[in-house]
């Protein structure tokens, strides 16, 4: 083969194979930096915040939401781990909604992390959400979520929810899990 229909072929030879290697690469990559001790959880736009209103917020309240990081199958046989997405929606269309706490708890009570130093503020149907790994069994069986929140009176109350997913091998579970209003101390 002449030298020029070489140079001509090589890059076409090696493209998909530079393009498989990126792929792999940046798989690499984003699968280290999710399993990143220093990773995120909590996951707002800049967009969705504003700063803490003049006005008291006079209206507080509590959210308890399962979100079951491992479940017990077959008898006990088997146990199928979760990843969850605890989704935290500000369901007024004027107010704003300050999320002042959000705890993870094991399925024992135990506190297992906060996550919050100071509260976060959302604009109107603005929403934040706070991610757990799959591969995080903390919480084990009965493992729950609570959202310290407060808003102005008269204001439709955030919709708290989580979304837990599982993939194993071909096939994967989903699992939508409401949360509930508890009793706040006032």
């Amino acid at each position: 083969m002449p030298l020029s229909l070489a140079r001509v072929l090589a890059p076409r030879v090696l493209a998909p194979r530079v393009l498989a290697l990126a792929l792999v690469m940046s798989a690499f990559v984003t699968e280290c930096a999710a399993r990143s001790p220093s990773a995120q959880p909590v996951i707002v736009s800049p967009d969705a915040t504003t700063s803490a209103p003049a006005e008291k917020l006079g209206l507080r309240g509590r959210t308890l939401i399962p979100l079951h990081s491992t479940l017990i199958g077959q008898g006990g046989v088997t146990r199928l781990n979760f990843s969850g997405a605890l989704s935290i929606h500000n369901a007024s269309a004027t107010n704003i909604l300050a999320i002042e706490k959000i705890e993870y708890r094991s399925g024992s009570g135990q506190l297992i992390e906060s996550y919050l130093n100071e509260p976060i503020y959302l604009k109107p149907y603005a929403s934040l959400q706070v991610i757990i790994a799959q591969d995080d069994v903390r919480g084990g069986t009965g493992a729950s979520f609570t959202v310290d929140w407060s808003m102005s009176e008269g204001s439709d109350e955030p919709l708290i929810e989580a979304v837990m997913t599982s993939y194993t091998g071909p096939h994967s579970y989903a699992i939508l899990s409401p949360g509930r209003r508890v009793s706040r101390a006032q």
